[in-house]
């Protein structure tokens, strides 16, 4: 199996959502982490979920027949 690794972009878009935060105020703060938040426990969990259903759904079509397999 590969090893997920991060492209160059995301490490250079990492460091600029990092410098970005270095800056803001308490408040603007904590919105952004509600924010991470939501997305990192709600918003990507419920992603690949989609995701995989939708893998397993292209892995069980039957390609090249009018319907699936019943």
């Amino acid at each position: 199996m590969r090893k997920i690794e991060t492209s160059v972009n995301d490490q250079l878009r990492f460091a600029q959502v990092v410098k970005e935060l270095e800056k803001l105020d308490h408040d603007k703060l904590l919105e952004a982490s509600k924010d991470l938040a939501r997305l990192a426990f709600l918003m990507q969990p419920a992603a690949m979920r989609w995701a995989a259903f939708e893998a397993a759904q292209n892995l069980g079509n039957c390609y090249g027949t009018a319907q699936g397999i019943e």
